[in-house]
């Protein structure tokens, strides 16, 4: 408690009197359980944010957006105050486009959880992919993934026809024959393996993918407490997994339709670890570098990651 009180107070003191900006009756929080966040499923389930911001009298909403574009989206708007799970490469391309947002933390990172799976029957390497039908969500890690696994064969997006589906119904629509390959991660590359599909490539190698916490730049500048009620939450979440491992397995198993033993095969790929280091800094100025590259994002837009992005508090969590 000493170091969340802490935090609340670095937050006070580096914003200063927005501090003082009327409270809301509502704070919303989007909840997203894919690939694997255990974190916020055991957060949900334990009733800890609710609890965290009871104190205040607010109550909370967690809409349900999973796909990074549309969290962002969703905050420039003023729809939503946090995007609890929000890809890298989403929080930088709506930061350049102009989206008030800072990342006041890291989520994850996880390059060996992101994969391109496809079928039995399904192309053998990555140089087969040239004229598939690929299916996943768009704006996110597993975009950039399958950016970077055409461009190790001098292939881009045009090469290939790229549909913009949800992780469901990727997953659905390679099992159906539907499309040629799907960009999936977490408890849906396992159904797909034990459907008889295979993985053509993780992300080991290609990507470095930094998930992070996003917040609306009014929301983290006008309330800090608030701020700091969320990350109480967040750190009882991550403390329970640490101390509790199988029973946090179970709950993220059961949210997720998976076994124990897929949800224990799982965990080991993500460092869940808050505090923001100048390595996440790196990675996801390599991301904007790779982005620009590709063309995903025109050179002129690119930002500074550390100063325009990274909240300063974000390098301070315990």
């Amino acid at each position: 408690m000493k170091r969340l009180a802490s935090l609340g107070l670095a937050l006070t003191l580096l914003i200063g009197p927005a501090a003082a900006a009327d409270k809301p009756k509502t704070v919303r929080v989007t909840y997203v359980t894919a690939p694997f966040n255990v974190p916020s499923i055991v957060m949900r389930e334990m009733g800890y944010l609710d609890e965290a911001f009871a104190k205040f009298g607010i109550k909370v909403e967690n809409p349900v957006i999973t796909s990074g574009a549309q969290q962002t989206q969703a905050l420039a708007a003023g729809e939503i105050d946090l995007a609890s799970v929000l890809g890298g490469t989403s929080a930088i391309l709506a930061r350049a486009n102009g989206v008030d947002l800072k990342v006041v933390a890291a989520y994850a990172r996880s390059p060996k959880a992101y994969f391109l799976m496809t079928r039995a029957d399904g192309p053998a390497k990555i140089a087969d992919l040239k004229g598939k039908k690929i299916a996943g969500p768009k704006g996110t890690v597993l975009n950039q993934l399958l950016v970077a696994a055409l461009a190790s064969q001098k292939l881009t997006l045009n090469d290939v026809e790229y549909i913009n589906m949800d992780l469901p119904a990727a997953r659905a629509a390679l099992l159906a024959g539907q499309v040629d390959v799907a960009t999936l991660a977490g408890a849906n590359v396992t159904l797909v393996e034990k459907a008889g599909g295979k993985a053509l490539t993780s992300g080991e190698g290609l990507i470095k993918p930094t998930t992070v916490i996003g917040a609306r730049t009014a929301f983290a500048e006008q309330h800090p407490d608030l701020l700091a009620a969320y990350f109480e939450a967040h750190r009882k979440a991550l403390d329970f997994v640490a101390k509790n491992p199988e029973e946090a397995l179970a709950i993220a198993a059961r949210e997720q339709k998976i076994s124990i033993e897929d949800a224990r095969a799982q965990l080991p790929l993500y460092d869940f670890t808050p505090a923001m280091t100048e390595a996440d800094i790196a990675n996801l100025s390599e991301d904007q570098d790779f982005m620009v590259q590709a063309g995903m994002l025109p050179k002129a837009k690119a930002i500074d990651i550390k100063a325009s992005l990274v909240a300063p508090s974000a390098f301070t969590l315990k």
